[in-house]
């Protein structure tokens, strides 16, 4: 839920007045570059305080529950932000203790998550060594290890090559199906949120110009 939710990065407002209540399972944030996506990505993660107004995550404030809020959220970057000379499953087991999982637990549910993303083969080799499809499955892989509830995922077919971009589609739509967690997928190519997404908001120079629901919109 977004109430009046502006940010400022000095004399600069990024984020101007958003508003909105969203509740579908898979919900797309388009827009070209510097249009406020990221930004709003992390303020909802608690990354940047808001200049005016609030929102809401599952009922929490991002203002004064962050902590809560954390427990219950997986984040997939745009940018690479792994350790380096690790290994994928030691990194993977790392983000799952991180969020709150007990250490024979966190490795368990690594294995699982990387499995799941095709990595299973890879999963001891140093990240550094890994192509840039592979770094997005291990990213997606630490996103959903400790099986948050709200999943955001930045730019998640990022310089991926037309099978390896289907293959990340295929399993955000898994992911999505399964009920299990809610998706927000931010993104500049309308294609993959159309594939993606039940409802989509576009932001342009960090106002909210259109929200759709292609639900809705099909049906019609």
């Amino acid at each position: 839920d977004l109430h009046g939710l502006s940010v400022n990065f000095g004399r600069r407002q990024i984020l101007k007045g958003l508003h909105g209540d969203l509740r579908g399972r898979a919900i797309g944030l388009l827009g070209p570059n510097g249009a406020g996506k990221t930004t709003l990505i992390h303020t909802l993660l608690g990354f940047h305080p808001p200049s005016a107004g609030t929102a809401q995550i599952f009922g929490y404030d991002i203002i004064d529950q962050t902590n809560k809020i954390k427990a219950l959220i997986g984040y997939m970057p745009e940018r690479d932000s792994f350790i380096a000379k690790m290994s994928c499953v030691h990194f993977v087991r790392f983000m799952a203790e991180l969020s709150g999982l007990p250490p024979a637990a966190a490795l368990e549910r690594a294995h699982e998550a990387l499995f799941f993303v095709g990595l299973g083969e890879a999963r001891y080799r140093n990240v550094d060594t890994f192509s840039l499809g592979m770094k997005q499955l291990a990213k997606l892989a630490q996103a959903i290890v400790h099986g948050p509830k709200l999943i955001f995922l930045d730019e998640p077919t990022n310089g991926l090559d037309p099978p390896a971009r289907q293959r990340m589609i295929k399993m955000i739509r898994e992911i999505r199906d399964s009920g299990q967690a809610n998706i927000v997928l931010s993104s500049h190519l309308l294609r993959d949120v159309e594939e993606c997404c039940e409802e989509i908001l576009i932001l342009k120079h960090g106002r909210l110009v259109v929200y759709c629901n292609l639900e809705e919109e099909r049906r019609a």
